[in-house]
């Protein structure tokens, strides 16, 4: 079996854990706190994110694309970007969290309460350990080391739910409980993450010579995904602020963006794991073949990997599309996120194209380009969003988030193509899917009305898999699953990773 195959193989079947324990664990705290506590909160996370990404985002990614390529030409410098990565990464963070005390009374006014206040400077030391895991992690990527960091992030899942269910249990307050748990479990993998290095060979070494590329380089991308985070921080004041030009008080609105945003779109990119694996396992191997010259092996697995992306995205799309709203209230209790999850399921195959594309933009060296078609596809957003202004819903809201990940997709696809000849024939596989997905949505909708005399549960699972398997019967039928990210040929020798029944 193909590396990349491994790799996609192994980061998936973890991350499909992860995900699973993580959306357990949010529906817990969605019961346990409630919508409204559940949207401040998500206010908090939405203003820590921006620089946690800041700090765990661009380096380790490029890190690992340089490790990938010392390793190839031979080149013993990794120990020496390691170090410099962790240098580079505990400076910057230091100097965020002083920059936050700094600010305390701007950025709670921000935030618009004081739980939210709370949180976010709960959270402010998992800055520094971030920061750690993520100077020795981009190691571990170009060493194509995929399952220590799987188990390593499976571990920080579980710690977090450990101490946060024990906190409530003695009674913690748990707006505050959900805070200092998270700020703990990332201290747990920090720690993890480095005595893994250590044990695995590596050493600390002069950091002279990798500073400078090494910032050069992943300045562009921690500034695009902190930029995408710092989005979310304005979202978190502007949506509410928006609900409430519609009439509704500050409480309604705050579980109303709860609902949609903390406990809907979690459960809806849930499917897009194995889409993320995908990007991540394919950093290492695109950036080989980019510094290598091989435009025909960059050009084939970029187009392969857009078709995989997106026919696993559509997979899913009867099971949001068709049951969406009654999965939101029988896991949430929650009409609001039971609608937004239904609407939600027609965000999957431009969220699958967004999180596909914007990875090959880093790996094929456009980092710039690719912040910048984040920026614009931003811009267009919030003026969607004002548009709306005194009459803004939850179709408003999916309105929103719809138009921002086309047009910024479209354009990583226009620069894709024109560095190495990317083919636009995915569309057809992205229309074909879209017409499949509706009547599997239809099916899924009527199987699950039949069922009305089962447990809710067992009625929501069986008409899921009836969406699911009618969908990859379709795919099957029209040969759209016989696409994969290698193929085998027996002339060339050339693999693909073939989907089949």
């Amino acid at each position: 079996m193909n590396r990349l195959v491994k790799a996609v193989f192994t980061l998936t079947s973890f991350s499909i854990v992860d995900r699973a324990l993580g959306f357990l664990f949010k529906v817990y705290l969605s019961r346990e706190m409630g919508a409204s506590a559940l949207g401040v909160y998500q206010v908090a996370l939405s203003f820590f994110f921006a620089p946690m990404i800041l700090v765990s985002s661009g380096l380790p990614l490029i890190a690992g694309k340089m490790t990938a390529g010392y390793e190839a030409k031979g080149l013993r410098r990794t120990d020496n970007l390691t170090s410099a990565g962790v240098l580079i990464n505990v400076l910057l963070a230091v100097g965020l969290i002083g920059l936050a005390m700094l600010l305390k009374a701007p950025l709670s006014a921000l935030m618009g309460s004081e739980d939210a206040s709370m949180v976010f400077y709960t959270l402010l030391p998992a800055l520094l350990f971030s920061a750690i895991a993520a100077g020795f992690r981009g190691s571990f990527w170009g060493k194509e080391r995929f399952t220590a960091i799987s188990v390593i992030e499976l571990v920080e899942q579980l710690s977090r739910i450990a101490v946060c269910v024990i906190f409530f249990t003695v009674g913690m307050n748990k707006t505050f409980a959900s805070a200092l748990s998270l700020t703990i479990a990332m201290g747990v993998s920090a720690g993890l993450t480095a005595l893994l290095y250590f044990v695995k060979g590596g050493r600390l070494a002069t950091p002279k010579g990798e500073l400078k590329p090494l910032i050069k380089s992943s300045a562009p991308i921690s500034l695009l995904r902190a930029s995408s985070s710092l989005v979310s921080s304005v979202l978190a004041v502007v949506i509410p602020f928006l609900f409430a030009s519609s009439g509704m008080t500050n409480e309604e609105a705050m579980a109303v963006y709860g609902g949609a945003v903390g406990m809907a779109l979690p459960l809806v990119f849930l499917p897009i794991t194995v889409i993320g694996s995908l990007a991540q396992a394919m950093i290492p191997s695109l950036a080989k073949a980019d510094a290598e010259g091989n435009v025909k092996e960059v050009r084939r697995q970029a187009e392969n990997a857009i078709r995989f992306s997106v026919v696993v995205a559509s997979l899913f799309i009867p099971i949001f599309s068709g049951v969406g709203r009654e999965c939101g209230i029988f896991l949430y209790a929650s009409e609001d996120a039971g609608r937004f999850m239904q609407m939600g399921g027609l965000l999957l195959i431009p969220v699958a194209l967004e999180s596909i594309t914007s990875s090959m933009m880093n790996s094929l060296g456009m980092e710039k380009q690719g912040f910048l078609n984040y920026v614009i596809g931003s811009a267009v957003m919030f003026g969607v969003a004002f548009c709306f202004y005194g009459r803004f819903s939850l179709e408003a809201l999916f309105a929103t988030q719809l138009v921002s990940l086309i047009l910024s997709t479209a354009l990583d696809v226009v620069c894709i193509k024109k560095k190495m000849g990317l083919s636009f024939d995915f569309l057809k596989t992205v229309g074909a899917c879209a017409v499949f997905a509706l009547p599997c949505s239809f099916i899924t909708a009527w199987t699950n009305r039949l069922l009305f005399g089962l447990p809710e549960l067992l009625a929501l699972i069986f008409s899921a898999v009836i969406g699911t398997v009618g969908m990859g019967a379709f795919a099957v039928a029209f040969g759209f699953l016989d696409v994969g990210i290698l193929r085998k040929r027996k002339d060339n020798s050339v693999k693909r990773l073939h989907i089949s029944k």
